[in-house]
């Protein structure tokens, strides 16, 4: 076979999944995808990922990870998820997280259980305690937890606050590695207490700059923290599409879009590493 004839056949091939795809779609589809709004359109990809891998993670440090399709808080970035690309910044972390380096996970503002559960089932920690403030919440980790065979010891708590951090057997709190996502709340929460029951964990927070008088706040709270901590910038990560065969198919727009995690500008991430004592 001549060199053009070789071409051929692996230009067919590499066009193969672009040409299927566009066959298996109505003319109504296509009409009801052009109306459709962003929001629409990324929860359509992302439950479509989703079933296409059977709702189990495949990259990243959670692999093998089941999640569940009827999430009451991340149904749009169930298909970013799957893949391991969401807020991949964090994933990163835990990757290079040597199994057993930290004797608990604790997760603060747990949502459907993605870390706390994810934590578990990738062995880095046996131990993982959860603080979700809603009751749906706190149904849908121990269901998802029940999903990936109850693997290790799961606590589940509700609103985390000094009064609970304080009723912690402290063993928990030593070298602990603890995800602070609350939306917002963080500085509320990050009391120079709660900061000092913290102080021998390693700390991970995502700062939400959309409150009232934030630059104040943000920065008494690094004033506080700085009296226990080494707080450094966790560097933006990009989220390489071209390279998964999972979205071979995928538009540009579509791809991209399943990666975006709809942030109002690029999110800071800390992590807060435990000073010398």
């Amino acid at each position: 076979m001549n060199s053009v004839e070789q071409l051929i056949l692996a230009e067919a091939d590499y066009f193969h999944p672009m040409l299927a795809r566009a066959q298996q779609s109505t003319v109504e589809q296509r009409e009801a995808w052009r109306r459709e709004t962003i929001r629409e359109r990324q929860e359509r990809i992302s439950l479509e990922l989703f079933d296409i891998l059977n709702g189990v993670v495949k990259y990243g440090p959670f692999t093998g990870l089941h999640l569940d399709r009827e999430t009451w808080w991340g149904k749009l970035d169930l298909g970013s998820q799957c893949l391991g690309l969401y807020e991949k910044e964090i994933l990163n972390l835990i990757d290079a997280i040597e199994a057993g380096h930290y004797s608990t996970f604790i997760d603060i503002g747990a949502a459907d259980g993605y870390y706390a559960i994810g934590m578990l089932v990738s062995g880095k920690v046996g131990r993982t305690i959860c603080f979700e403030q809603t009751e749906k919440g706190r149904s849908v980790i121990a269901e998802n937890w029940k999903k990936n065979n109850s693997v290790g010891e799961l606590t589940i708590m509700g609103e985390a606050n000094a009064a609970s951090f304080a009723a912690l057997n402290p063993v928990a709190l030593e070298n602990a590695f603890v995800l602070v996502d609350v939306e917002g709340f963080e500085f509320e929460l990050l009391t120079n207490e709660v900061l000092s029951l913290l102080r021998s964990s390693t700390v991970v927070i995502e700062i939400h700059h959309w409150m009232d008088n934030f630059l104040c706040k943000y920065s008494n709270f690094l004033r506080h923290a700085d009296s226990y901590f080494d707080v450094t910038v966790i560097e933006r990560v990009e989220r390489e599409t071209s390279n998964l065969p999972e979205l071979r198919d995928f538009t540009d727009d579509n791809r991209l879009l399943l990666t975006s995690e709809r942030r109002p500008g690029v999110m800071r991430f800390l992590k807060m590493t435990p000073k010398a004592q």
